[in-house]
This record gives structure tokens, C-alpha cells and sequence, in this order.
């Protein structure tokens, strides 16, 4: 397969709507229409950003978001006359999301198909992988707590322990997939270990990093910043606890908190207006910011905070924050070592769940002079800048499309 070839990408979402695995594959897209393929985007956003010289079809049949229907919805695509046209004029077929049902549908076909993980969708009904249990079976014990403690849902909890098996169904298509991508090299051990019949097929790409603007000058105040909403599994809690004890102890700092895409429910919006009201301001609730403004955030911070519970693949939060010259502050987890191997942030991670530790380490940033900052964050820059070289991507990108393996 040549660069001249055509790839038809199925997803259900894209940018600028949903989460990091939606930014990482529209600017995959970018990358791929750059180095010569003809790329046509089958998707349900109703006003997605468009790349020039690529080519978007939406469908209404994957504006869902329950999975379940989603897949009942793929098999009406395969039937829809346009969809079988662009699927026989494709070389290869490029899977983003969960658009699973279609892959033996294009192996039937010829055709080339690649599937991109963020998640793991194959090994987890959820999707996710607390830390501490990568090596378990992933039971219904784990589809409750996610459910109740995410998403405050009994009744989600109750259907989802009858619909936990359909990760084995996952698992099925995605065996007939010719390349599996992972987005870092914990992500891939995980998957291979609880799905054994994926491994050879699964190749670690790391993403690319999206254009950063330039670094801003610090806040003068000490701030620090938190992305993940009231989400349970990206650690609000756990940052909650550790932002008062920092406080306590007669520490002067403010705390900037987004909306974030999984949102903040009504009981933590008025956790976080009785703390601000009892301290002062301390926390600021920002509500949802374009991307752009939570870039600058980023960089206007004095340390950015990820306390997750789970394995996060490759967070962007943390490629982003450490691009942006600012120290993140991380749960040991997923791919986040991958992030900042061989850097200060390294050692300013911390146990999972660890409130002691997260605030001695926030403390030591509290410690550190406006010009270590500077020169901390430069090196973080210049160091995730070189690890996520997009022409290194590119070419294993490209590779992947055209067949190479170059592992």
C-alpha cells in the first residue's frame, strides 16, 4: 500500500468533541493527509473540525453513545448503499473508537483494518482498569464500583453486570483486525495479558502531541490546576483531600478547576462553592474552556494535578502540561512514566491514591523559586517535545497503513 492509498476512518465522535483518543485522532488524520493518503471520515459530530483535503460524512447511525446501540447501528451502516461504495473504494479501514461490528465486514472485503486503543474496551466492560487490578478478571465487582462511583448510577451497575461478557465479543473482532495500536507500552502489556490472542497483532505508536502556543509567565499566586470534573476514577477526591490538607498546614495557594468533559454533578459543584466560601476563594471553578484557553492554563500554573486511579493510557493532560512548561503533578499509573521518564516530574510522582504523598509533592513545588520553575519547565518542553517528535510518529504511523511492521 502506497502513501496515494485511501483510508476510510470510522468513529463515532470527532474533535472537538469527546476526549483525548477523539484529539489524538484528528490530529492522526493530519498527520496521515501530510504524508499523502486520501482520507474519508464517517462519523456522528454534528459539527466536527474539518481538515482541508479531507473528506467527512456524517451519519446519523453513529450519533449514539450507548455502546450496545451503537453496535446494533454499525450493522445498519453496513447495509446503507454509500457506506458499502466508500467501504469497496478504500484501501484500508482505520477504527478509532468502538465501531467494532464493521471489521469482519472489511476483512470480507480485502481490506486493511486498523484499530486505535484509548481505552480497554476489550478487557473491560467499561473501559477502564483500576490501578492495582491489570492482572484480575476484570469481574462484575469491578463493573459496580465504576458504575455506583463514576456515574452515582445503581440501575447502570445492575446493567452492566449483565452486559460485563460483551468484552469477549470485543475481543473477537478485534482478532480479525490486521493491527491493533496501543498509545503506550503499559497499555499493550495490559491487553496482551488479559487477551492473549491480541498480542501479536498489537504495535505501541505513541500520540502525537498538538501544536502548543508559547509558554506565559506564571500566575503570581501559587495555582494549582485540576482537569478530570467530579470524574471518581481521575482522582476529584483524592484531590479534594489533598488540596485541604496543603491548605491546613498554612500553605497560600489557589486551586483552578475545569469543568472537564465528564462534567461536575450538582453535589460537587456544591462541595466545591462551601469550600471556596469557608476558604476564601481557593477554589475556582472555571466551568468548560476552549482548548486553547486550557493550554495557557496550563502554562500559567505552577503545577498541573492528575491523581488518577486507573491506568490512563497515555493522558494528554500530562504531554500537555509538561509542552506547556509546567510541572504535572501524577499518579503513578498507565503510561505516565512512558511521559516523563528521565525528567523532574518523574520523581514527583506518587503512589496511586496516596494523599500523603500527592501533597508532600505538591509542597515541594510550593518550595521551588519562580526561576526553578522556569527552568524546570524548560527542560520538561524540550524533553516531551523529542519524545513525541511527530516525524518519528509519522513514519510508524505510515508504516502501519502500509502494511510494515517495523516493531
Amino acid at each position: 500500500m502506497c502513501a496515494s492509498s485511501k483510508i476510510l476512518v470510522v468513529s463515532e465522535q470527532w474533535w472537538p468533541e469527546g476526549t483525548g483518543g477523539i484529539l489524538a485522532s484528528h490530529l492522526i488524520a493530519c498527520i496521515l493527509r501530510d504524508a499523502g493518503f486520501k482520507l474519508t471520515v464517517v462519523h456522528g459530530t454534528e459539527k466536527p473540525e474539518m481538515v482541508k483535503d479531507v473528506d467527512y460524512v456524517y451519519t446519523k447511525l453513529l450519533r449514539v453513545r450507548n455502546k450496545h446501540r451503537l453496535w446494533i447501528n454499525c450493522f445498519a451502516l453496513a447495509r446503507q448503499s454509500w457506506f458499502l461504495k466508500a467501504l469497496h473504494n478504500c484501501d484500508a479501514v482505520y477504527i478509532p473508537r468502538y465501531c467494532y461490528p464493521l471489521i469482519p465486514l472489511a476483512k470480507e472485503l480485502g481490506k486493511r483494518v486498523v484499530v486505535h486503543l484509548h481505552d480497554y474496551q476489550p478487557i473491560a466492560y467499561n473501559a477502564v482498569v483500576f490501578n492495582g487490578e491489570e492482572r484480575n478478571s476484570f469481574g462484575l465487582n469491578n463493573v459496580v464500583r465504576f458504575e455506583v462511583l463514576e456515574h452515582g448510577s445503581v440501575l447502570r451497575a445492575i446493567l452492566g453486570t449483565f452486559a460485563a461478557p460483551v468484552s469477549e465479543l470485543c475481543r473477537l473482532w478485534l482478532s480479525e483486525a490486521n493491527t491493533v495500536v496501543c498509545v503506550s507500552r503499559r497499555q499493550a502489556e495490559i491487553i496482551s495479558n488479559r487477551a492473549p490472542q491480541l498480542a501479536d497483532k498489537i504495535r505501541v505508536v505513541y500520540n502525537p502531541l498538538p501544536e502548543t502556543p508559547p509558554v506565559e509567565e506564571k500566575l503570581e499566586n501559587p495555582t494549582f490546576t485540576y482537569t478530570g470534573g467530579g470524574s471518581y476514577v481521575k482522582g476529584f477526591y483524592i484531590f479534594i483531600r489533598a488540596s485541604l490538607n496543603v491548605l491546613k498546614r498554612g500553605n497560600n495557594a489557589s486551586f483552578m478547576l475545569t469543568g472537564g468533559l465528564r462534567g461536575l454533578r450538582h453535589k460537587h459543584i456544591k462541595l466545591l462553592e462551601k469550600l471556596s466560601n469557608s476558604l476564601t476563594g481557593s477554589f475556582k471553578l472555571l466551568g468548560h474552556l476552549p482548548y486553547e484557553d486550557v493550554l495557557r492554563l496550563y502554562s500559567r500554573s505552577h503545577t498541573v494535578l492528575v491523581p488518577s486511579i486507573w491506568e490512563e493510557p497515555l493522558p494528554y493532560v500530562v504531554m500537555e502540561a509538561t509542552a506547556m512548561g509546567t510541572i504535572p503533578v501524577a499518579s503513578r499509573v498507565g503510561g505516565i512514566p512512558e511521559i516523563v521518564e528521565g525528567t523532574y516530574a518523574e520523581r514527583m510522582m506518587f503512589t496511586p491514591g496516596n494523599v500523603g504523598e500527592l501533597v508532600d509533592r505538591m509542597e515541594e513545588v510550593l518550595s521551588l523559586s519562580r526561576d526553578q520553575l522556569l527552568d524546570i519547565g524548560a527542560s520538561l518542553r524540550e524533553s516531551v517535545l523529542t519524545r513525541f517528535a511527530r516525524e518519528e510518529i509519522k513514519e510508524r504511523l505510515v508504516g502501519l497503513f502500509a502494511g510494515l511492521h517495523d516493531e
